[in-house]
């Protein structure tokens, strides 16, 4: 019993003393709330009116910090275009930072970094001397001054007068330091407020670098960070066709400026100002920094958050396969040697394409301009923004124009012989000058007939050749059903190519012209251009669909590492069209390419009937003046292998000798063929290779190689998915009036 009661007593003893430290612990937080309270209190009611003032007079702004573009690669993932870092000292000018103050500022920078002083203008010269001497500036305009307060002069007209007043002793006698400081001066005044301005980026040295960062808190508004400017590892190799990025200094370019405005830029971003930088700069430019400032009323800083890190953009790979490239400039320019040294001295220019038909990715392209002393050019824009007359490499097209209008039938027979019309017009096949040769379609593309186009496009018209007849009257609606059929094809409208500035090809009347309505049936009257012509061979290769060409393969997303991210996006060649002939019309015309470059007889035999696999196409000669002398163009297109083709091409050399226009200008053609299909040979030969092909696979890189599909399946079947172009053109299947002027005159 006493036992329990002493159990008891010391149970009850704990218990008050637990009961004793909640009440101490309650207590503390009731104090410590009690003290809250009043802090609130005082804040709101003694302080209230000052910290209500304060965020009246703060600001919140959000400013865009540039980050580096995207790379851009070719297909087996070979860097092409990168980014090269190099330091960099901006300034950021406060909402209410006054001149004085910008000018304190760098007048202490010009003590830490040499400045560049070449671009200095006479108006920065200006500007600094009216800042530097405000006093001397007003005396020189006392008389504008009164004027300005009486409302003679505008206060425009008052700033004028008193830049054009300075002496010019004064300018001159600037010291090389005031120079530098007039330099960095007017760098910083010519940004936007909050908008960081690069002050210098160019061969910052370490020591330059290091003492501006560690005098930053006394330089209002300067930072130092890390800049980047375009690198090309393969030096010239398609640098047009990469297209270039404005500089910090010049910012959006005029041209540009409403177009990247209207986008939410800002004018001293740089941005992509040509070809592939332009066409794919929302994919290139990546997601600038974004921070959010808060200013007082003075327009100081006194508050920075980070709201968006920022990303470099995203990689866009080519279809360009870089080792092909680089041996098609070796080729061309080995074989423009070769062929002015045996008497096409006056060729001025070598253009070619490389595509798939069945994908439309352009595997390579390349273009040569040669000076008159012989010196050759990269001319690689001019496979679609100049256009020829090509001469007989159409003809496959006519023939189907004239199938599609029932003017003709397949393995029709017409006699090849000179034509004569009323008046003594005289038209002749170049292979058949004065004979007569029965000949069947297949035969006159291999013959390259002149006589059985004319023939054709008579029988499109809805006349029948008859000796001394005279010319058509009126060629308008017959000139418009041949055009369709060439259209259908892609000779004379846009291709669809994922690049700015292409052109349709020049496209005149034909209503009163019946002459050039025939000659247009050989191409001796129209203009095309390199991928239009490349764009036809790939429709007739890969059995009647026109598609859209494009250098884009896909958007890997960036990552901060040298490899690539997966894929966003694959851009896809859209079918455009298909043609309107039947497989038995198309398989004719495909039995006279295959003629052409294989028979003895054929235009194309002596260069194209060896290649290492089976080839098919046309050839073309075009007569052009130079100079008020005749000359021709020589042009080739074709495809391989003939049965199934991966390979389509297009060729284009200008202003050759009439003497000699067959020289072996194919050459080229035949030599592409043989290295592309030798290097897919050892490709599959190669197990490292095959290893590859199924690691990138895995990767969710394309698993093609050569961008055909592994199913094999028919461009038709593959038109849907995918997102087509990413800036590609649109489908324009009807020739419209170019603005650019013919590149050369048809006879």
């Amino acid at each position: 019993m006493l036992k329990r009661l002493k159990e008891k007593s010391y149970d009850e003893k704990n218990i008050n003393k637990m009961n004793k430290r909640i009440n101490f612990i309650f207590g503390i937080a009731i104090f410590i709330f009690a003290i809250l309270v009043l802090r609130l209190g005082y804040l709101q009611i003694a302080q209230g009116s000052h910290y209500s003032e304060l965020i009246k007079n703060s600001e919140n702004l959000t400013v865009n910090e540039p980050v580096p573009r995207g790379r851009i690669l070719d297909r087996n993932g070979n860097v092409l275009v990168d980014n090269a870092s190099k330091k960099s000292i901006t300034y950021t000018r406060n909402r209410n930072s006054s001149p004085d103050e910008v000018l304190e500022t760098a007048e202490k920078l010009s003590k830490l970094i040499e400045m560049d002083t070449s671009k200095l203008t006479p108006r920065d010269k200006q500007d600094y001397w009216i800042q530097k001497n405000p006093e001397k500036a007003k005396e020189i305009v006392k008389k504008e001054e009164q004027m300005v307060q009486d409302g003679s002069i505008s206060q425009e007209d008052y700033d004028k007068q008193m830049h054009e007043k300075i002496p010019q002793e004064e300018l001159d006698n600037l010291s090389d330091k005031d120079k530098e400081v007039a330099a960095i001066f007017s760098r910083m005044m010519s940004g936007t407020m909050m908008d960081p301005q690069t002050i210098k980026n160019e061969d910052v040295t370490e020591k330059e670098y290091a003492a501006v960062s560690q005098q930053l808190s006394n330089l209002s508004g300067v930072n130092t960070s890390m800049d980047w400017d375009r690198k090309y590892p393969y030096d010239e190799t398609l640098r047009e066709i990469f297209g270039n990025v404005s500089s910090e200094e010049e910012g959006v370019p005029k041209g540009l400026l409403n177009e990247y405005l209207s986008k939410g830029y800002s004018r001293n971003d740089r941005v992509g100002k040509t070809y592939l930088e332009y066409q794919y700069e929302n994919i290139l430019k990546g997601k600038k920094k974004e921070m959010k400032y808060t200013t007082d009323k003075s327009g100081s800083i006194i508050d920075s958050e980070v709201i968006h890190p920022g990303s470099r953009g995203d990689d866009l790979v080519l279809s360009i396969d870089i080792k092909l490239q680089q041996k098609l400039e070796e080729l061309m320019e080995k074989h423009i040697k070769k062929l002015r040294s045996e008497g096409a001295k006056d060729m001025d220019k070598a253009l070619m394409v490389v595509q798939n038909p069945k994908t439309g990715e352009v595997l390579a392209l390349s273009g040569k301009q040669i000076e008159k002393d012989g010196t050759i050019k990269n001319f690689d824009y001019g496979t679609f923004s100049t256009q020829y007359t090509v001469g007989s490499s159409v003809k496959g097209a006519t023939l189907l124009a004239g199938y599609q209008n029932g003017a003709i039938k397949v393995g029709e027979q017409m006699i090849d012989t000179p034509m004569i019309f009323n008046g003594g017009l005289k038209k002749s096949s170049y292979f058949n000058k004065d004979g007569s040769k029965e000949i069947n379609d297949a035969e006159a593309l291999m013959h390259s007939s002149n006589v059985y186009m004319f023939k054709t496009a008579l029988k499109l018209a809805g006349y029948e050749y008859k000796e001394d007849m005279p010319l058509p009257s009126d060629v308008s609606e017959a000139g418009i059903k041949l055009r369709k059929g060439l259209n259908q094809v892609g000779l004379g409208v846009k291709t669809g190519l994922d690049l700015p500035n292409e052109v349709n090809g020049q496209i005149e009347p034909l209503k009163d012209n019946p002459g050039n309505y025939l000659d247009l049936s050989i191409g001796q009257y129209d203009t095309y251009t390199p991928f239009q012509l490349a764009q036809y061979a790939s429709t007739v290769g890969n059995g009647g669909y026109r598609i859209q060409p494009h250098i884009g393969k896909e958007i890997r997303k960036a990552t901060n590492k040298d490899e690539l991210g997966p894929v966003k996006s694959k851009i896809d060649g859209n079918v455009l069209n298909k043609i309107n002939n039947s497989d038995k019309e198309l398989n004719q015309v495909q039995k006279g390419f295959d003629k052409a470059f294989n028979d003895i007889n054929g235009t194309g035999y002596m260069s194209f009937h060896d290649t290492v696999v089976p080839s098919a196409g046309k050839t073309g000669t075009a007569e052009v003046f130079l100079d008020g002398e005749p000359r021709v163009n020589s042009t080739y297109v074709g495809y391989a292998p003939k049965d199934d083709p991966e390979l389509a091409f297009s060729i284009v050399y200008t202003n050759h000798p009439v003497p000699e226009p067959f020289l072996p200008g194919g050459d080229l053609g035949r030599d592409i063929i043989n290295y592309y299909f030798k290097e897919e040979k050892e490709k599959e030969d190669d197990p490292s290779s095959k290893d590859k092909k199924t690691e990138q696979s895995e990767n969710g890189e394309a698993s093609s190689e050569n961008g055909q599909d592994d199913n094999g399946e028919s461009p038709s079947e593959n038109s849907e998915g995918g997102n087509g172009n990413q800036n590609a053109g649109t489908n324009q299947q009807n020739a419209t009036r170019p603005e650019d002027e013919n590149e050369s005159q048809t006879q």
